[in-house]
């Protein structure tokens, strides 16, 4: 018996998920089959950001000449603008990205240069350039390092069935014809199990399973995964599913797998697998199976991760990921829906047995670095874990999500946290308004959580807060207030991340929308897979108000706190990186002093003469870039529908924006590119003019005498801006005058 177990895309490329390892682990155990896994994810990324593929990606965007068409137009309409932004900026860096793109890998994946923080910036804009080069050739189809959406919404499944043969906006059509399939039909697995966590996975697993259905029809495919949880019983109402796969596994699926693969083996039913869904073929009614409970997580394996591609993560030390529970021991939100995805229950492992997975880990893989999977750190394992990492010796460094229990995190507890390697805690703060907490459920204190923030903080671990904006009856003051606390504390504080309170069908607070002013819900009558709704209360901010108080937050955060200012840790999204630079520099002081803040661009000497930088790479428009990045940066409307699963203006979008936004009209505008950093800049006439008389032979001053007297005092602070993001080279002595 053969299985392939896939991940497929699109999630994160920093690091291995957990739920192959895991299933293949228990497979191994438990049963004779020859498992073999395929991250099809981080393959993908692989192949879509290689020189070869983007510079096929570069000829055909270019063959299509979008841009000189865009620049030509009397005015751009809203949809022009977005356009005009993704290929003007393609029509600039485009070549320097595709020669660039395999040494960017390189830099990702190798300690000494990852930790070289000007190589790694470049890096970084270099593979998020690539990714947008590659999704211009499927426009308006995006795939980034945090997420894949197309204009096909996954709310539809018609529209899901749709984007399985459009190869015109699903790149995955090609990709998987070309290079997995292959590798599956080498291996000619009996049973393919397909993961499916994520909405942007949706599609991409579809795709996949229906090139293997018409490679091999006998097969049994079976997909399973967080998703499922919420929209398979829906799924499992369209028919065309059913020539794709035949099953699926809702919540948890080691025992439901290692029982399919018993079916396929001729030893069992398929109706008598708990957990599953499937269509009876004699009937063709959907069968949905009994639920069982979980199995004990202190019964499982560690995971196995034999067979991951772990070479070919974009990081450069291995991060691996581990559970030490399942579920959440407080359970109580009235807007989390972690139960629907793991089902009843909360369960932890054995610190003992925890200690044991750690050291088998590390010296299986050679890796000291691991994020531990959990909801939240229990209070019980606050102190159990780390006294047991220091107590083996482990030497290991590790990052988890905590509840902010004011009693259970003292100053001991701390110090020992951070003595046991814990570099980076996340904790779910939401509000600091105690009316919102307390209607949430979250039975916390905002005072006392900024206390324990303190003293987590003050021992050298990296804080991360998770904030909520547009809880139902939260008022605008409320949002502020919250904003104003993370700036009060923003010395211990280094991370915030922020969303717009959503919906969900399947949290307690959908079934008591009265109870919290909701008056109306406004579901799609098209979208039968819809799980986040968009609605009304009859008190608090509405949902434009609680839109633009995210702006507002995510405004004050760019400004205020290091990690999102400017070029700082272009990839602080993605926790394998962050957290990386944490552990090098042993914690948030050091990594602040040595890199964030250490100074990287020289000041300029006023006799001294100013030469712009070599390589810069320029693109004259007939409009103006910087006014399109601010219209498509802070465009809102009550109009447009709530874009929570497919965050991607449809076609609907546009043509409602489009009415809505007043046509740009023709203003010239520099589009300037920096190899050697990566950095795109967008100037004004006059200040492209400074830099192109910054040519090694005049000082500022001399620079500004070339401008009109009223402006020449502009045109120095010019060159001082110039200076700063590094376009210029310090300190020329020589001045030919």
């Amino acid at each position: 018996m053969r299985v392939s177990l896939v991940f497929p895309p699109q999630g994160h490329f920093t690091q291995p998920y957990l739920s192959l390892p895991s299933l293949a682990a228990y497979l191994r155990a438990e049963t004779d089959a020859e498992v073999s896994l395929i991250d099809a994810n981080i393959e993908s990324y692989d192949h879509f950001l290689s020189r070869d593929r983007l510079a096929l990606s570069l000829e055909r965007v270019r063959a299509a000449d979008r841009l000189r068409e865009l620049d030509a137009r009397p005015a751009l309409s809203f949809s022009d603008m977005a356009s005009f932004q993704r290929f003007s900026e393609i029509d600039l860096i485009g070549e320097s990205v595709v020669e660039g793109i395999e040494e960017a890998k390189r830099v990702l994946r190798t300690p000494e240069l990852f930790y070289d923080y000007e190589r790694y910036l470049w890096a970084g804009r270099t593979v998020e350039q690539g990714l947008r080069l590659f999704s211009a050739e499927f426009a308006p189809t995006v795939l980034s390092a945090h997420g894949f959406v197309t204009r096909y919404r996954v709310e539809r499944s018609d529209e899901v069935i749709a984007a399985l043969t459009d190869e015109a906006a699903n790149p995955y059509i090609e990709y998987f014809h070309d290079h997995v399939l292959p590798r599956l039909q080498r291996e000619d697995p009996d049973l393919i199990g397909i993961s499916v966590t994520f909405a942007s996975q949706a599609i991409p697993a579809l795709t996949l399973a229906k090139a293997i259905k018409e490679w091999k029809p006998e097969v049994h495919i079976t997909v399973g995964g967080g998703l499922l949880a919420y929209v398979g019983d829906k799924l499992a109402r369209r028919e065309e599913l059913w020539s794709l796969i035949d099953s699926m596994v809702l919540l948890e699926g080691e025992r439901p797998l290692a029982e399919l693969v018993e079916v396929v083996a001729g030893q069992r039913e398929l109706s008598d697998v708990a957990n599953v869904l499937y269509r009876d073929k004699a009937s063709g009614e959907v069968i949905t199976n009994p639920q069982r409970d979980p199995l004990d997580i202190k019964t499982l394996p560690t995971p196995d991760f034999d067979g991951m591609p772990l070479e070919k993560y974009l990081s450069p030390e291995l991060v691996l990921p581990l559970a030490i529970t399942r579920g959440c021991y407080w359970g109580k939100c009235v807007f989390c829906t972690l139960y629907t995805v793991i089902g009843p229950g909360y369960r932890g492992r054995g610190i003992e047995q925890t200690v044991e997975d750690i050291r088998a880990l590390k010296e299986k893989y050679g890796t000291r670095h691991f994020y531990m999977v959990i909801e939240d750190l229990p209070p019980n394992m606050a102190k159990a874990l780390p006294d047991a990492i220091l107590e083996a010796n482990l030497d290991i460094d590790w990052w988890c999500d905590a509840r902010l229990e004011h009693e259970a995190f003292t100053e001991e507890v701390c110090e020992q946290l951070y003595e046991s390697g814990c570099r980076r805690m996340a904790f779910g703060y939401e509000s600091s308004s105690e009316r919102v907490l307390e209607a949430m459920c979250k039975g916390i204190d905002p005072q006392k959580s900024m206390e324990l923030v303190h003293r987590v903080r003050k021992v050298g671990i990296s804080v991360t807060l998770y904030v909520m904006v547009g809880f139902p009856t939260e008022t605008l003051a409320e949002a502020r207030q919250t904003l104003a606390t993370l700036l009060e504390n923003r010395d211990s504080i280094q991370e915030v991340s922020v969303r717009v309170f959503y919906l969900d069908e399947t949290s307690e607070i959908f079934r008591r929308r009265e109870e919290f002013d909701i008056a109306e819900i406004y579901p799609d009558p098209d979208a039968d897979l819809q799980v986040y709704y968009d609605f009304r209360t009859s008190s608090g901010m509405t949902r434009v108000e609680a839109r633009r108080a995210y702006l507002e937050f995510t405004e004050a955060l760019r400004s205020h706190f290091p990690v999102f200012q400017n070029t700082n840790m272009l990839y602080h999204e993605l926790k394998s990186h962050y957290f990386l630079y944490l552990a090098k520099f042993e914690g948030w002081d050091e990594l602040r002093a040595n890199v964030l803040e250490a100074p990287r661009k020289g000041s300029i000497a006023e006799a001294s003469a100013v030469r712009r930088r070599g390589g810069l790479v320029r693109r004259e428009l007939s409009f103006d870039r910087s006014e399109v990045d601010r219209v498509l940066g802070q465009t809102d409307s009550e109009a447009v529908r709530p874009r929570y699963q497919s965050d991607i203006w449809t076609a609907e979008d546009l043509r409602t924006l489009d009415r809505e936004t007043a046509p740009l009209q023709p203003q010239p505008s520099t589009l300037v590119y920096d190899a050697a950093s990566g950095e795109v800049h967008c100037f004004s006439p006059a200040a492209a003019e400074v830099l192109e008389r910054c040519d090694g032979t005049l000082t500022p001053a001399q620079v500004a005498d070339h401008f009109p007297s009223e402006v020449r005092a502009d045109a120095i602070e010019c060159v001082r801006t110039l200076s700063s993001l590094g376009l210029l080279e310090q300190n020329v002595e020589e001045v030919v005058r």
